[in-house]
């Protein structure tokens, strides 16, 4: 056994020996991959036996080792290596065509183009597209890899590439430029490239830009029309479909809105005709309008800057223009209107609303702001004030002393106010009640007058209010002694066609004092008639506008007298006698410097004193004694005459003129009204009552004064009975027809006497004001500490408000419980504060609210314009972009009511609408109503959007209930809407985001401007769970609509982003024409033509493809390209069309340069050079100047490389120990990258494998001697035996 054990040792060596021998030998050969010899050793044995010897060793098996071979370079551009994994594949010769795998890169081209080993063994590739993507990936599919001559034929140039940049500075083009190509002033820049027809011949193709358009504001585009020749023959470009970014084809709707999928779901295209539009004819891009109507021009009131007078006093109807026009005056030029039931509107056919205007003197811009305040107030979200009777009606005011311990001391009992009590604001008629809700400017007036009444009725005796309190007064009020005064308040002048009475009339009036002295005190009523042409404003007061003033003096001067009392002009100035004393009526002592006089002629004769001098108040020049007469006082009028003498032609027929003189210190008459009261509110009311009260030395009435506590301190006097007397009324008016008597019908509320009271505070100018503060939307009381206070002798320090019928917390006016009330001390300028509230009465508007509404005024065209306050004309469901639901118009209609003589609306007028005017009335000032549609403007457009707020998510979770608290001022939020701004306060309270919406909600839609009054309605506040978050969205629709909203971080409101409107922008699209200006249709088949006989019933609607303007190029302001965003195709030779691709093309701020002119065509060429990429790609170029990709070298892997089959030529073929081939491309992960010009050479170590070699031959020596040692032996154990 020795000897076979030997014997296998010397056959290894053996097979060691040649496998290095063959190493050796192809060290130089190119991928040539080294072989290892593996040997195991031969062992057997039995199951029994334990110890055995082996057997020797066998060969295993011949291994390949595939690490990399060395890379060197050679000049053979087909001389390739694989640098890191991965093997060439081939396809072997022969009908086989088996594929073969190596990592020799030796390859050469043989006669037939192909690309081949030293073999003939086919390199494969995988096809490529023209743009050198790889198109099929499998082996299947592998080409190959060939020099094909076709790829150097003649090919016909079908794109091109127009890399330039036009100089955003050149000038535009003059529109009636005519172009010429060999007239460089007739284009802007030109640019050329060289193409080729089929057969390889050259053509020139020059391309020009014409400047179109410079950026602006408006249209912020630079544009370029661009002409293409080919050989000097012009090429039109093709209808080119205007497509998005992602090459969706675009569509348009009527205003030019683009889409690529019609909102239509019944739209379709196909087999219909339809009319041609292209991108850049588009129109300019306008607002959407909403429906507006203007007046008739004004320029006699309103032209100019001029004012006019709005009034809502019914004494004051007869002056105005209504009521000229109503009575058919032969003259109409009054520049007084009528402010109530001003206009009748209606928006977007919400139903038509009567609006009033406050009294004031407007010009034309203030009236306009005016009629929108009151506009959107009538339309808006406005509540009343609706109070809780016994409970929120009612509350108390308290003036307070200092108690010198720290503590103060209030009145007896505090003065309570009860808000549902009438006055002669809301007098409790039907209609009129204070319980059934007021707005703001009515509950603070009708509030002020009842705190006047409370404050006056606490000292007036509870039995007789002509009498003081002398108990109340004693205790409470003790510094109020000494200021007490008398009123005389009469009863309502009726309106009617005789009322109030026209003409000048003197009331005349006793005062008694205290200490038991009478006083004729003189009333003038003024109420020049509207019938007297010659009357002048300056000389008579304006027309039928009454008014009342005070007078202490009354004389008479009688020129049918004669004499000293004569009148005359002496110096230039007329002068008048008049005794200096009288012992009785009509006379009173005429005073020594009077600064003026008035005058009154009221016999049945003539008065060209007055008809010459007027009866308004003239200034007095100087008074002395009469020279011919000391008894008597010369008056010199301060009204220079020069020459002109008094038209007094005969003296025997003047009636006496009654001279008023002095006005009165004493008392003082006006109307009754709240014009002015409440500071902030415009809206006034008007009793129609005359009142005359003490002022000055006679307000300082004791309590226990004998007049003060007797009735008649203020009387009227009646001579004769019934009239006031000869000297006093011209039209022997009585009493009565000023309300200063009882009418005499029974049940009537004038059949009573006027009432006179004792007082203290003075309804003009109280000494305790109520309030509103707009932007903290709560009341404001004020005490007046110079009526109050220390030095005023009433010697208060400090007052307070508060709700007596509450227990705790607040009454629904935001005013505080007794004992969380605040004292406010009378030495500041603090206001007493209520809390926040909010108006939850009715609503103004129950139903269809509108917001936004427009008035403006037209300086130019002296005319007002009324806009609704949404745009939009009227569409159907998805017949545009956006409108998902059908849209209905904008609209407005503006008229007026008609009235009666007496300024009341006319009960027959019924509103009726024609066209778009309602009611059968006039607004003169408002040039309304117009006929038809005359003045109408329609809507236009898309509804507009509304400005929205949206918070961030809160860090509560408002979905469950949570406390809102004071703490850090998380109840408290800054809103500012469309411009007006307020600090809006939430009660403390448990709240759920819904809840808070609504609070919120509530509170801003009661914000109002605090100088204009423009409210704020319409904006929603709303809660989203999923986000739990807050949003705020405006009700007005434009793109001056604005939110911006500021609260507490807590709820997301920290810095929330200003949200803003946006006005909805429409474009006009125009129909593409063609050379004789008719509109262009593109058929059913594609043709573009002008006819639509043959598919005139077959045109698609609302939605229309959209297409490129031919040849135009658009850049924005940086410079780039916007327009087109696709190649544009242009009609060359027949079946020759050109595209040319103007991507890289750019308008900066330089000179005109031509970066790059690129296009696809050549000549015929031959094949030049050859290049190989790291990637694979075998790219072939040509003389012509074409490169062509021809396809790219297909790497493969395997699973198991040792697996191989070795079959010569550094080639191996796959098996199945090696698996299938895994098919890559170069530098792919895990596929090597290709070196061209590069040969991997065998991966052979001759120093190691010499090594090897050595040490093979020592085993083969070593085995040898085994043998001989065994041959030797055995020899001798045979030797033995024999």
């Amino acid at each position: 056994m020795s000897f076979f054990t030997a014997l296998t040792g010397l056959k290894g060596a053996q097979t060691d020996i040649s496998t290095t021998s063959n190493n050796i030998a192809n060290v130089g050969s190119n991928g040539f991959k080294k072989s290892r010899a593996e040997f195991g050793d031969i062992f057997g044995s039995t199951p029994l036996q334990s110890q055995t010897v082996g057997q020797g060793t066998s060969v295993k098996g011949i291994s390949q080792q595939f690490g990399q071979g060395n890379i060197t370079t050679s000049s053979n551009t087909l001389d390739m290596a694989i640098s890191g994994q991965g093997f060439f594949a081939m396809e072997a010769g022969g009908v086989a065509a088996q594929t073969v795998y190596t990592r020799n890169g030796s390859f050469n081209v043989d006669d037939s183009g192909f690309i081949v080993d030293s073999n003939g063994q086919f390199l494969l590739g995988y096809p490529v597209d023209s743009d050198g993507a790889v198109a099929d990936k499998t082996l299947a599919g592998a080409t190959k890899l060939e020099l094909k001559s076709e790829f150097g034929e003649p090919k016909r140039t079908e794109n091109i590439s127009m890399g330039v940049n036009l100089s955003s500075s050149d000038k535009v083009l003059p529109a009636d430029n005519i172009f010429s190509t060999t007239d460089p002033e007739t284009y802007s820049s030109t640019s050329a490239v060289t193409i080729f027809d089929s057969a390889g011949n050259s053509k020139s193709a020059t391309v020009y830009y014409l400047k179109t358009q410079q950026a602006t504001d408006l249209e912020p585009n630079f544009k370029y029309d661009t002409k293409v020749f080919v050989d000097g023959v012009e090429i039109k470009p093709n209808l080119t479909r205007a497509v998005d970014p992602q090459a969706a084809s675009l569509f348009i709707d009527k205003f030019g809105q683009q889409t690529t999928v019609p909102q239509d779901p019944a739209y379709i295209l196909e087999g219909k005709g339809f009319p041609l539009y292209k991108a850049d004819d588009l129109g300019t891009a306008i607002k959407s309008t909403p429906a507006t109507i203007s007046g008739n021009g004004l320029d006699n009131f309103l032209g100019d800057g001029r004012s006019i007078k709005i009034t809502t006093d019914p004494g004051e109807f007869k002056s105005t223009q209504e009521y000229q026009r109503l009575s058919g005056a032969a003259s109409q030029t009054s520049t007084t209107f009528w402010g109530k039931d001003f206009l009748t509107m209606d928006f977007d056919k919400s139903g038509p609303v009567s609006i009033d205007i406050p009294p004031g003197t407007y010009n034309g811009t203030q009236l306009a702001e005016a009629v929108e305040v009151a506009t959107r107030n009538a339309f808006g979200d406005d509540k009343k004030i609706k109070l809780t009777d016994g409970e929120d009606s009612f509350f108390s005011l308290d003036l307070k002393k200092n108690a010198g311990d720290g503590l103060s001391s209030g009145l007896a009992t505090p003065i309570v106010i009860n808000l549902h009590d009438p006055s002669f604001v809301l007098d409790g008629t039907t209609g009129n009640l204070a319980s059934d809700g007021m707005d703001m400017p009515t509950f603070l007036q009708h509030a002020q007058v009842l705190m006047n009444a409370e404050m006056n009725k606490y000292i007036q005796s509870t039995a007789n209010p002509e009498r003081a309190n002398t108990t109340i007064v004693t205790d409470s009020f003790a510094d109020l002694d000494g200021k007490l005064f008398k009123k005389a308040l009469g009863n309502e002048i009726v309106q009617s066609t005789t009322s109030p009475p026209e003409g000048y009339d003197i009331l005349e009036l006793n005062q008694l004092d205290d200490a038991g002295g009478t006083t004729k005190r003189f009333i003038m009523w003024s109420n020049a008639p509207a019938d007297q042409a010659s009357y002048t404003v300056e000389k008579f007061g304006e027309k039928n506008k009454p008014t009342v003033d005070a007078y202490d003096v009354r004389a008479i001067v009688d020129p049918d007298a004669g004499g000293t009392e004569a009148p005359s002009v002496v110096d230039g100035y007329p002068t008048f006698s008049i005794k200096k004393t009288t012992a009785g009526a009509p006379n009173t002592n005429f005073p020594e410097a009077p600064e003026s006089v008035r005058f009154l002629q009221t016999g049945a004769k003539l008065a060209a004193w007055t008809d010459f001098f007027g009866t308004q108040e003239i200034a007095v020049k100087k008074v002395e004694t009469d020279g011919n007469d000391a008894d008597y006082w010369r008056v010199t009028l301060d009204r220079e005459m020069g020459t002109s003498a008094i038209p007094l032609s005969a003296l025997a027929s003047q009636d006496p003129i009654t001279v008023l003189a002095k006005p009165s210190q004493s008392v003082v008459a006006y109307f009754e009204s709240t014009e002015g009261l409440v500071e902030g509110v415009k809206d006034a009311s008007y009793s129609n009552k005359i009142v005359v009260q003490e002022i000055g030395a006679s307000a300082t009435r004791l309590a226990a004064g004998a007049a003060t506590n007797a009735d008649g301190a203020l009387a009227w006097v009646q001579e004769n009975g019934t009239t006031m007397g000869t000297y006093n009324t011209r039209a022997n008016n009585s009493l009565r027809a000023f309300g200063l008597q009882a009418d005499g019908v029974v049940g009537s509320a004038n059949n009573a006497a006027p009432v006179v009271t004792t007082n203290w505070v003075d309804d003009r100018n109280p000494p305790i004001k109520i309030g509103y503060d707009e932007k903290e939307q709560r009341l404001t009381f004020d005490g007046d500490n110079s009526q109050l206070g220390l030095g005023t002798g009433i010697g208060m320090q400090s007052f307070t408000a508060y709700s007596a019928a509450l227990d705790a917390g607040e009454s629904d006016l935001g005013i505080p419980s007794f004992g969380n009330n605040r004292d406010i001390s009378l030495e500041t300028d603090d206001l007493l504060l209520g809390n926040s509230f909010v108006n939850d009465g009715p609503d103004v508007m129950v139903t269809n609210k509108r917001y936004g509404m427009e008035v403006n005024f037209d300086t130019v065209g002296s005319k007002f314009d009324i806009k609704s306050g949404k745009t939009g004309e009227q569409l159907a469901e998805n017949s545009a972009v956006g409108v998902t639901d059908n849209q209905s118009a904008s609209d407005v209609a503006v008229g007026r009511r008609n009235l009666t003589l007496t300024g009341l609306v006319d009960p027959v007028d019924r509103e009726v609408y024609s066209a778009h005017k309602i009611g059968a009335g006039t607004a003169i000032i408002m040039g309304f109503p117009r006929e038809g549609d005359q003045g109408f403007a329609a809507p236009t457009g898309l509804a507009s959007q509304p400005a929205v707020a949206t918070g961030s998510e809160a860090l509560v979770n408002m979905k469950e209930a949570f406390t809102l608290t004071s703490v850090g001022n998380e109840n408290k939020f800054t809103v500012v809407a469309d411009g007006v701004s307020a600090f809006i306060t939430l009660p403390e309270a448990n709240y759920t985001g819904d809840t808070m919406a609504a609070g919120l909600q509530k509170r801003i839609n009661q914000m109002v401007h605090p100088v204009s009054g423009m409210p704020i309605g319409g904006v929603k506040v709303a809660y989203n769970e999923t986000t739990n978050s807050l949003s705020f969205t405006s009700g007005t629709a434009t793109s001056a609509s604005t939110l911006k909203i500021d609260g507490d971080i807590r709820f997301g409101l920290n810095d929330v982003p200003l949200g803003i409107g946006e006005t909805a922008m429409v474009r006009t699209p125009v129909q593409a024409k063609d050379e004789f200006g008719r509109p262009l249709f593109v058929s059913p088949s594609g043709e573009i033509t002008p006819r639509t006989d043959e598919f005139a019933d077959n045109i698609v609607e609302d939605f229309f493809p959209l297409y490129l303007d031919d040849g135009e190029l658009t850049f924005n302001q940086l410079g780039e390209l916007t327009s087109p965003i696709t190649k544009v195709n242009y009609k060359g030779e027949t079946g020759g069309d050109i595209t040319v691709d103007y991507s890289e093309a750019t308008n900066f701020a330089q000179p005109f340069s031509a970066q790059s002119a690129n296009q696809d065509g050549f000549a015929a060429g031959r094949l030049t050079n050859l290049e190989i990429d790291n990637y694979g790609s075998v790219k072939a170029g040509y003389s012509n100047g074409s490169n062509v990709t021809l396809g790219k070298i297909i790497i493969a892997n395997f699973t198991n490389n040792s697996g191989l089959k070795q079959i010569g030529n550094s080639t191996f073929s796959a098996t199945a120990a090696s698996g299938a081939a895994e098919l890559g491309e170069a530098a792919e992960d895990g596929y090597g990258s290709i070196l061209s010009g590069s040969l991997e050479k065998s991966n052979v170590d001759i120093t190691e494998e010499l090594v090897n070699l050595i040490t093979a031959q020592r085993n083969y020596q070593a085995a040898a001697k085994a043998m001989e040692t065994t041959t030797s032996m055995t020899q001798t154990i045979i030797n033995i035996r024999l």
